[in-house]
């Protein structure tokens, strides 16, 4: 609500700016652009409040190895999650469960949480399953010792080039 409130007085400062700019008035101008700045700064300090009550509060009682994104834009969830990836592989922890949600309150009903959050596991060298336990979920483990690696590709691209490599060159 209060963020809401300083986004209209951001908006208002900022419309009054460009009048008095195209006006002549640089001064005014200058003056009511810094206003509309304050303003712009004081949503975002709420907009942040409110994102960290939120998840703060679907976190509380969950277990350790348990983080809920719901109510969070994809950046905001983006931020938290790789700060507990960070902890998750710094702490070599054996698992951990991302909650994404299954995207019902998004547009069309398409997750936009979930592929952002498996995209951003790829960089930590660990292993994501999605709809784990449930498709609602991430799930977070660990490479096994001898899987940092996945080099399964190259046996289907050399096998396929062998194979029509040989077809050309044998006609069969």
């Amino acid at each position: 609500m209060m963020a809401k409130k300083s986004a209209v007085l951001r908006q208002d400062y900022a419309q009054k700016s460009q009048i008095a700019y195209k006006s002549g008035d640089g001064a005014k101008a200058k003056e009511l652009s810094m206003k509309a700045k304050e303003h712009g700064a004081e949503m975002d300090q709420y907009n942040d409040m409110a994102r960290d009550i939120a998840f703060k509060a679907n976190n509380a009682t969950r277990p350790a190895n348990e983080m809920d994104l719901h109510g969070l834009t994809v950046k905001e969830a983006l931020q938290f999650t790789r700060e507990r990836l960070t902890k998750f592989v710094k702490n070599k922890e054996s698992n951990l469960i991302i909650i994404v949600g299954r995207g019902k309150n998004s547009l069309n009903g398409i997750p936009k949480i979930k592929p952002a959050v498996i995209d951003l596991v790829k960089e930590f060298h660990i292993r994501a399953t999605p709809n784990k336990p449930n498709a609602g979920c991430v799930y977070i483990e660990p490479l096994a010792e001898n899987q940092n690696t996945d080099f399964s590709w190259i046996e289907d691209f050399f096998g396929g080039l062998f194979r029509s490599l040989y077809s050309a060159l044998f006609g069969k």
